[in-house]
């Protein structure tokens, strides 16, 4: 990794254009080191993520995670100011231009901050709730602050695909946030002290990000009132998208906790954590697609709806399988990692499930629309999906709590999630058109579905095997993809024999 101060001259000059093979092998190259952190980092906070309802229990947990997962990041996403995505799109193309809006958006969102923290202290003291719970939220909404500039910086470092320190720094941090909390549970410490190491991962995070920000790609921290005007202007629809966005999970679990107990949102969080498992390539996905797309739409569209249309079927193959699986061994699942005091989360988990397959899809149509410029398709889209979101929870969560007895306000909020999905990837899908698709695409994805299918009755009709019958439905999905060509071998091969033929001529021109 160099460690050469860059010619401020060379960085205010435009990119060169990169050879379309150096391109894509660049970006998969990068996505493999993202990848390896991302594996150790996720491995970590899995294993804390899962610990954490098994040793607090549901009413601690679903406190905390109420906290932190709902009241915090609902409130904070409106500090985002959008622009990680107008970044990835914009200063891949225009390395300068994030030295003339980082100071000034910078000193929006602590202004921001500062301002959100005394309406969100004066809700909970309205409300009445615990002092422990308060100073949680404010160590966690100041912990929002840092995680949000983050983002920032992480963002500029994705798109220059300078991201060697990047993979460093997160396995480093998140090293502090996981052996923190796991020494706060240890010691027995007051639910407030899990807010501390969070804070203190993020902090560190920030130090590492901007001194990799100014080394690597010229970042230089000034009030530039112009080019934050023109940021903001740019990334307003990703603005609104991204408040939009909070109402199909933080907004959940906000007003499942108003309008129901906590106990219902450490239901919904304990099983959030499992099916949020089968996101785990989702900030991959989202690192590296974004970029990607920008350059090969500023080629042509015929490029970009290739690149579309062979992401769509490769994030199909392998989210749904995971879907599937999470879905049919809910109970199983439920009762290893956290015991019997959480089964009746199993419930909640079956309607999360299918939720991460179809997130999958929603995430690339939305980068392909943003990298065709009609970012604010995406923002109607996500805006529509707020306001059902919202009235699913305000109208069932009580309803439900009532029918159906503990967890029934949990499976509402879960079954609302479901719906909003489902409606926005029909949404995102029509915008992009029948361009993204061909007919290789849809006869694999019809072929996954049908298997699955046949894998769900079988796993019904062995009910008495109990948990062996995960065992026969693996085994029975993996035979039926190859014999039904849903997946084929020989093209997962011929894929890595063109990225070799493509860095060929890239490597000995360089030599």
């Amino acid at each position: 990794m160099s460690t050469q101060t860059p010619d401020p001259s060379a960085a205010a000059s435009p990119p060169a254009p990169q050879p379309a093979a150096l391109d894509v092998t660049t970006s998969m190259r990068n996505a493999v080191k993202l990848g390896g952190s991302l594996m150790v980092t996720y491995g970590i906070a899995l294993a804390v993520r899962l610990l954490l309802p098994r040793v607090l229990g549901p009413e601690a947990f679903g406190q905390f995670n109420w906290a932190s997962e709902g009241f915090t990041a609902v409130f904070f996403v409106l500090a985002g100011l959008g622009l990680e995505v107008y970044i990835r799109k914009e200063v891949a193309l225009r390395p300068q231009h994030a030295s003339e809006f980082f100071g000034g958006t910078l000193l929006l969102q602590v202004l921001m901050a500062v301002a959100l923290l005394g309406v969100m202290q004066g809700l909970m003291h309205v409300e009445g709730k615990p002092d422990p719970l308060r100073l949680l939220v404010l160590l966690l909404g100041v912990y929002q602050l840092f995680f949000r500039c983050n983002g920032t910086l992480a963002a500029v470092l994705h798109a220059r695909e300078k991201v060697d320190g990047l993979s460093v720094a997160n396995i480093a941090t998140k090293c502090v946030w996981g052996g923190g909390q796991l020494l706060v549970l240890a010691l027995g410490l007051p639910l407030p002290w899990l807010g501390v190491p969070i804070l203190a991962s993020e902090v560190v995070r920030a130090v590492v990000l901007f001194r990799l920000s100014r080394r690597h790609t010229g970042l230089e921290l000034r009030l530039d009132a112009k080019g934050t005007r023109e940021a903001m202007k740019g990334a307003l629809p990703f603005f609104l998208n991204e408040a939009a966005l909070a109402a199909n999970g933080p907004m959940g679990i906000f007003l499942l906790g108003f309008l129901t107990n906590t106990t219902e949102v450490g239901w919904y969080g304990a099983g959030w954590n499992l099916a949020g498992m089968t996101l785990m390539a989702a900030p991959v996905l989202t690192w590296v697609l974004m970029p990607l797309l920008a350059r090969a739409a500023a080629q042509s569209q015929d490029e970009l709806f290739r690149l579309a249309r062979r992401t769509l079927e490769a994030v199909s193959a392998f989210s749904i399988p995971l879907a599937l699986a999470m879905a049919l061994g809910a109970d199983v699942w439920i009762h290893l990692v956290y015991g019997d005091r959480f089964a009746p989360a199993a419930a909640v988990l079956r309607l999360q499930a299918p939720i991460l397959a179809l997130t999958y899809v929603a995430m690339v149509c939305a980068a392909v629309l943003t990298a065709l410029g009609k970012g604010w398709w995406v923002t109607r889209t996500s805006v529509v999906s707020m306001v059902l979101n919202s009235l699913i929870n305000l109208t069932l969560a009580r309803p439900f709590l009532a029918w159906f007895g503990p967890v029934g306000g949990a499976c509402a909020s879960a079954l609302g999630l479901l719906v909003c999905e489902t409606v926005a990837v029909t949404l995102l899908v029509s915008a992009v058109g029948r361009r993204a698709f061909d007919r290789q695409s849809v006869t694999r994805l019809v072929k996954t579905l049908v298997i699955c299918a046949v894998v769900t009755a079988v796993h019904l009709a062995l009910a008495g095997l109990g948990p062996l019958r995960l065992v026969v439905g693996a085994s029975l999905y993996i035979v039926l993809v190859f014999v039904t060509g849903a997946v084929r071998l020989e093209e997962l091969q011929g894929l890595l024999r063109v990225v070799r033929r493509r860095r060929a001529p890239v490597q000995a021109s360089a030599a």
